[in-house]
């Protein structure tokens, strides 16, 4: 076997995943949207197609299946061409590694972004950007999903796949929330609103991946307000301030509705939202009901999975830009390991159908039902998807710092100031380290 597959082990993390079935979006010309050709992919600048290529990114599983398999498929197209990928296990030994070997001027040819703060490498042209270097073909791609990593006008980052933070509502609540998307200003009215209602009230249940507590809503939305409180950039942090205490607050104003739901109780259940006719575990249901969490621009936010960057001091960048190329097309965003939604809207439709046939073959356990609307959840998709304009935090170090200081505000170790001053502190002197 030519590929080279090695995996450097640099910690003993153990996760249990629930991975849901994911994908769909816009109708293509093909069936179903399938295309079933496979072509070799080259670069937006095309060259000969040869060398070795490395990759670097981050497992807790010890294996990536998505990237592995692509690798081996990109090797039989190109008989010249050899892959090997590097795994790592803890995010800490990772950022560490990947981030001394970019600004020492070495590092692998492609690099997966989980957990590095890659603003900060693009500032210091450690990163290739990819504005000339790859190809999006107009609708075929989510392509307001791609642009939101869009960094000063650079290209640096390639998101192969997206989820979105949202509220998928019962059905007595839905029609008072539509058609706005939730900011937490709304979320706070209307759970006041309820309150006191007995069988009325507003609840929140844990939903699939983000969770229901007051502390997982609050990182939420300070992450959809990410871009006010931090400069990644210019290297500073506003979180001392009004507008931290008061999301604090407002989370904390609320919290005695955010519990598991009674039968019968009027609930917002918490979703990490993907394009799927089944979650993880609500079941199979339509997309009318679900309502986005917004920043105060009204934009909702996008976490990408399986995010990756050309290291600047590449050897062989055309053949890693061909590779990214490579892991975009249909035939690869097709495969049922990518995680979450692809980028490419072809891939999304394939995947969805395909996820709708396994949800009818396990029916008597999804509660499928034959008058599913998979046509009708592709257009609310598409729709919703239009509104994704602000990334996740990529920096696992600043998230922690973060969650470290709400949790402790809202097991009421600190008041909101106290938090919002300690927070201020630690993520200043991060940045300037």
């Amino acid at each position: 076997m030519k590929k080279r597959l090695f995996t450097k082990m640099t910690g003993t993390v153990c996760l249990l995943l629930t991975i849901a079935l994911v994908a769909l979006t816009a109708c293509n010309s093909s069936e179903n949207g399938v295309r079933h050709t496979e072509t070799q992919i080259t670069s937006a600048e095309p060259t000969a197609i040869y060398g070795e290529l490395t990759i670097a990114t981050l497992s807790f599983m010890g294996t990536d299946p998505f990237l592995e398999n692509a690798a081996q498929r990109f090797e039989a197209l190109n008989e010249n061409v050899t892959v090997n990928i590097s795994l790592y296990d803890n995010w800490q030994t990772y950022a560490q590694i990947i981030n001394t070997a970019l600004m020492s001027g070495g590092g692998e040819d492609i690099i997966g972004i989980s957990t590095l703060q890659w603003q900060r490498l693009a500032d210091a042209g450690r990163l290739l950007d990819l504005n000339n270097k790859l190809v999006f073909a107009p609708g075929e791609f989510y392509q307001n999903v791609l642009d939101t990593f869009l960094y000063n006008g650079g290209r640096y980052v390639v998101p192969l796949a997206f989820s979105m933070g949202a509220f998928h509502a019962t059905e007595a609540l839905a029609p008072e929330l539509k058609p706005q998307v939730l900011t937490l200003e709304n979320l706070v009215a209307v759970s006041n609103a309820h309150q006191g209602q007995g069988q009325e009230t507003l609840l929140f249940l844990t939903g699939s991946g983000l969770g229901g507590t007051p502390l997982s809503i609050a990182e939420m939305f300070f992450e959809l307000e990410f871009h006010n409180f931090v400069d990644l950039a210019g290297r500073t942090a506003n979180v001392d301030n009004e507008s931290f205490i008061a999301l604090l607050e407002a989370v904390y104003s609320i919290a005695d509705n955010i519990r598991w739901a009674q039968p019968g109780e009027e609930a917002l259940f918490m979703e990490e939202f993907i394009h799927s006719p089944a979650m993880a575990l609500n079941g199979v249901f339509d997309y009318s009901n679900l309502i986005l969490a917004a920043n105060t621009d009204g934009g909702s936010l996008v976490n990408a999975t399986q995010g990756f960057v050309i290291n600047a001091n590449s050897q062989n960048p055309a053949l890693a830009a061909a590779f990214l190329q490579f892991l975009l097309s249909e035939e690869i965003q097709s495969s049922p390991e990518l995680f979450q939604t692809p980028v490419n809207m072809a891939a999304a439709v394939t995947r969805s159908h395909a996820t709708l046939e396994s949800v009818r073959a396990y029916s008597q356990y999804t509660g499928f039902t034959a008058g599913f609307d998979l046509d009708n959840n592709i257009t609310i998709f598409n729709q919703l998807a239009s509104r994704a304009t602000t990334i996740g935090i990529t920096d696992s170090m600043i998230r922690d710092f973060v969650r470290a200081e709400m949790e402790r505000f809202f097991n009421g170790e600190v008041t909101a100031q106290q938090a919002a001053s300690n927070l201020q502190i630690r993520l200043t002197t991060y940045l300037n380290e």
